[in-house]
């Protein structure tokens, strides 16, 4: 599912790269609606079984709207960047990669972490002055208005407490220890570990699927994978023999639960 341009095409390099992929059918519409046609069929729109993707804000609750119908792989959108970073980082890197997120979406959010007031200070400079060069500037200022936030910590533990608290989508670790540092985050989508390792290599170039949870959901969903393209189902086999052998714990555990149709289902074989 792809939404047209106002010629009513797709992007032809958004063809390509399904075709590349293996896709075999491809929808011009997005959104919502698309998200809805997917859930319960239309005449032209089969009905799957699930739907997986990031989308802004409307995707998002669309997707969380049909949870049920169909299964979905996670909350993905909008963006989200959180970095977590020291004194030793580069401040005009740290705004860089903040202000990434940040044209994404006006609902984006962009947060830096930091234990150093004089980081978060000339961080702080630094994205002023490069918001007034880039393109998006207008959806870059509401992001940062909306949902931009320079947070200081006492000690990296309480910093690192924040960003598993947050659970953002996109992390970066640009401090003195960042392997070390990574081994204490528990929530997050995706983690860049490094001054060279910005987000956008993530969404280009490094590899792992980019459709990553947002908005805390980090807690309990992970990155798109192919474990959301396999479902699995449990096959049970006893012999007389193996049963008769455990029958009577199985009995024990249904009359605990004063289920005795459970119970008299395992016992009516050795009686």
């Amino acid at each position: 599912m792809t939404p047209p341009g106002k010629d009513g095409k797709v992007n032809p390099v958004t063809l390509t790269a399904a075709h590349l992929a293996g896709v075999t059918e491809v929808y011009k519409v997005g959104g919502a609606q698309a998200v809805a046609a997917l859930a319960f069929g239309t005449e032209s729109i089969p009905k799957v079984n699930k739907i997986v993707g990031p989308g802004n804000i409307f995707v998002a609750l669309a997707k969380k709207a049909v949870y049920g119908h169909v299964s979905i792989d996670s909350i993905a959108g909008p963006s989200e960047i959180l970095v977590l970073a020291d004194e030793s980082a580069n401040p005009r890197f740290v705004a860089a990669d903040l202000l990434s997120q940040a044209e994404h979406d006006e609902l984006a959010s962009a947060i830096l972490v930091t234990t150093s007031m004089e980081l978060a200070k000339r961080v702080s400079e630094e994205v002023e002055a490069f918001t007034q060069e880039l393109s998006r500037r207008e959806i870059i200022e509401k992001s940062l208005d909306n949902y931009g936030y320079i947070l200081v910590a006492e000690t990296m533990k309480e910093a690192i407490q924040t960003v598993n608290e947050i659970a953002p989508e996109h992390l970066e670790i640009i401090t003195r220890n960042p392997f070390e540092d990574m081994t204490r985050i528990h929530n997050a989508g995706a983690i860049f570990i490094g001054e060279y390792s910005s987000e956008p290599l993530g969404d280009y170039f490094a590899g792992p699927n980019h459709v990553l949870p947002t908005n805390g959901t980090a807690k309990f969903f992970s990155a798109l994978s192919v474990d959301d393209f396999i479902k699995k189902s449990s096959i049970i086999y006893y012999s007389k023999e193996a049963l008769e052998e455990i029958h009577k714990d199985i009995e024990m555990f249904a009359e605990a639960e004063h289920l005795t149709a459970h119970a008299n289902s395992v016992k009516v074989r050795f009686t």
